[in-house]
Parts: structure tokens; C-alpha cells; sequence
């Protein structure tokens, strides 16, 4: 479908980007991801403080401030980020708690743009960029949001991590002609058939509401599906 999944310089950083996917998932479809042994321990307290707008990845991946360093949710170093410049709404990736991979999927809070490239084929055409709000999920981080989902369950076997801090979808008439609505029941189709443990975590000072608490419902898939929030 044109998404990239991750863009590298040459080829032995496409390599080490293989190997580096690779070290999360398990050796076939029917076994368990990969348990190394824990970089931090699972009782330690996570010391980024999420408030406001802020970039999400400092509270999965740890950030430092003033020369001191802030950890996040995941093991140091262990988080990494996928399809970083599709659905710029929402930010999907894989880390490692306690040594135990992840799939993650998480809410940008800041405003960002979709980029729309001019089409070739007319000379008429030119470079759109539309503004996206934060902790909004359009069409296109609704479908990244289905996909990542989907990709942690068949294969990989992954726990699921789901940071919510939605306002809910986009209701805007163009968004409801690009299928908003279609891409929200992929999220919710890919929830109820997922087949490992799935937790819906309302960070500090993060919300939920609209159609944003409909989809990620744990009555949707109760016997895999918990949810807590940080308050």
C-alpha cells in the first residue's frame, strides 16, 4: 500500500533493522516472543511525567533533561518506532518490559501534517499538507492503529501496550468520505480477535472519550482485555 514501515541510509542499517525486528518476535508463529534477560527492573518507577503536549516517545523510550536522564515505560534503549511517517496521530512501536517484548501503540498530543504529494500524472497537481490535531484518530492513524494491532497478534504473539489519550475520531465530512468510521471497526475487529493479553492505559493526566472509549471497550474481548488509568 506505499507505507513504509521504517526508512534506512543503506543496506547494512536495513540489515541491522531486520536482525533489530527480529529480536522481538518469536522464532515461529506458534511459539513465544524472545525473553531477554531485564536491562531495568519492572518495580522501578517510571520518571517521565506526561502533562499537556508532549512527545510521546519520551514516555515510552525515556528522555534526558539537563544532562539527566528521564526513564520511560519501556527498558532503556529498547523501544523502537514503526511506520513513524504514516498516521502521524499515532505512534506504533515495540519495546520491552523487563526484558519481555511488546507491541505498542500510542497517542501523539501534538498537532501534526498529513502530507499529500502532488500527483505526476498531473501538472495541475501540487504538494497538499493538512493539519491533523492531536489525540485525534483520522483515517489514516485509525488504519495504521488496525494494522500495528493486527501485526502483534498473527505471528508475533506479542502482549499488547495501548497508551489512551484519545479525544476520540475525526468527524469532519472529508473524513467521514476517506472511511474514518470503516477504519475505527478494523480497530475493534482486530481487538476481539486478539489472542494475548491487551492493556488499556490511561496515562497521567490523559482522557478518553467519544468513540475513542467505544473501540478500546474491554468488554470487547474480556477475557484478554483489561484496562487501567494513572490518576
Amino acid at each position: 500500500n506505499g507505507v513504509t514501515h521504517e526508512l534506512v541510509a543503506n543496506d547494512q542499517d536495513g540489515v541491522e533493522a531486520i536482525l533489530k525486528w527480529l529480536s522481538y518476535v518469536p522464532e515461529t508463529a506458534n511459539s513465544v516472543p524472545p525473553i531477554v534477560a531485564a536491562t531495568d527492573l519492572v518495580t522501578r518507577k517510571v520518571q517521565f511525567m506526561p502533562k499537556g503536549v508532549y512527545d510521546p516517545r519520551h514516555m515510552l523510550g525515556g528522555v534526558h533533561v539537563d544532562g539527566e536522564y528521564q526513564s520511560g515505560f519501556c527498558d532503556e534503549g529498547s523501544f523502537k518506532e514503526y511506520m513513524e511517517g504514516w498516521g502521524k496521530t499515532v505512534v506504533i512501536g515495540r519495546g520491552r518490559v523487563g526484558g519481555l517484548p511488546i507491541g505498542i501503540v500510542a497517542v501523539e498530543t501534538r498537532a501534526v501534517e498529513r502530507h499529500i504529494i502532488a500527483d505526476p500524472a498531473d501538472s495541475t497537481s501540487h504538494d497538499i499538507y493538512e493539519p491533523q490535531a492531536g489525540q485525534v484518530w483520522y483515517p489514516d492513524s485509525a488504519h495504521k492503529t488496525a494494522q500495528a494491532i493486527r501485526d502483534f497478534n498473527r505471528g508475533e504473539n506479542l502482549p499488547l501496550v495501548i497508551f489512551a489519550n484519545w479525544r476520540g475520531f475525526s468527524g469532519g465530512t472529508r473524513d467521514m468520505y476517506a472511511e474514518v468510521l470503516k477504519y475505527g471497526a478494523m480497530i475493534v475487529d482486530a481487538l476481539v480477535e486478539y489472542k494475548h493479553p491487551v492493556t488499556i492505559y490511561l496515562p497521567p493526566n490523559g482522557e478518553l472519550r467519544g468513540g475513542a472509549w467505544v473501540v478500546l471497550d474491554p468488554k470487547i474481548n474480556p477475557e484478554q482485555m483489561e484496562m487501567y488509568a494513572d490518576v
